[in-house]
């Protein structure tokens, strides 16, 4: 459920990324690269404090998390995909 989400974020359907989310979240309440997309997918959205708040609970989880090192999570082909994960991830209140 969790790659769904990365899948449609990635081609840009952010509703659908952030229902495949929400679902993944439900059977792993924790599981941050769902959390990722979450608050990434909504901030795309103009879903600002729903952002915020998934935002909140991905850095409960893990408060080193920076927008600096999104490269680092995942492979990024295209440089595109990366940007746009960087910049919702910002919009949501990830700190640089």
């Amino acid at each position: 459920m969790g790659a769904m989400a990365f899948a449609h974020f990635v081609a840009g359907r952010y509703d659908e990324a952030s229902a495949w989310a929400e679902r993944a979240l439900q059977e792993r309440a924790n599981y941050l690269p769902a959390i990722r997309e979450l608050a990434a997918s909504r901030a795309l959205m103009g879903r600002d404090s729903e952002a915020q708040a998934a935002m909140a609970r991905l850095r409960e989880i893990d408060s080193v998390m920076r927008v600096s090192t999104v490269k680092e999570w995942l492979p990024f082909r295209r440089p595109d995909d990366l940007a746009r994960l960087e910049d919702g991830l910002r919009r949501a209140g990830l700190p640089e």
